[in-house]
């Protein structure tokens, strides 16, 4: 019994040390996207492909359905940080650091391809936004990164769109791209 509640407490992200335990340093393959901020990492599993699913931390993208409005004239946002994303991970090793357990499986991480931060690369680059304020961890400097983004009109601030989060509330999660598992 006592073994059952240890394992039971150790699946669930923030309740204690045994979540930090269970979490590998890194993660690494190529990116079989899902969308603008969520893929899963294919690496050679010996006689079968393995998959990781993982999930930007920290940032939020338009889904891929998604549209925003710039000078009367709509464009796929979602679409557009989905291709921004192929264009950094295609055929390149992505690293990733878990930061914690994904509750249908994978990880939240900090990702990088060529030591570049991606999450923070498609913040400066307006793709991604902050996820929303009640999220757990915020990397160091990413509010810094989506202020200057804002300022000078990048990506998506430079219209008008719903956050991607509401979005999914009022449209759903349908991905015509998600990947088969």
């Amino acid at each position: 019994m006592i073994f059952a509640i240890g394992f039971a407490v150790s699946l669930f992200p923030g309740s204690g040390e045994a979540t930090a335990q269970s979490l590998p340093e890194t993660v690494t393959g190529k990116a079989q996207l899902y969308d603008g901020v969520t893929f899963d990492l294919m690496h050679d599993g010996g006689r079968y492909r393995a998959a990781t699913r993982v999930r930007l931390e920290a940032v939020d993208a338009c889904e891929l359905r998604q549209k925003a409005r710039h000078a009367d004239v709509d464009w796929p946002c979602g679409a557009v940080a989905t291709a921004w994303l192929a264009s950094r991970t295609l055929v390149k090793e992505v690293e990733c650091r878990p930061t914690r357990v994904l509750s249908g499986g994978g990880y939240r991480a900090l990702c990088y391809v060529d030591g570049t931060d991606i999450a923070a690369a498609g913040l400066g680059q307006g793709m991604y936004v902050l996820a929303a304020p009640e999220q757990e961890y915020t990397p160091p400097g990413y509010a810094e990164i989506e202020a200057r983004a804002k300022a000078t009109s990048a990506g998506i601030w430079s219209s008008e769109f719903m956050m991607p989060a509401q979005w999914r509330r009022a449209h759903g999660t349908y991905n015509p791209l998600a990947p088969q598992r």
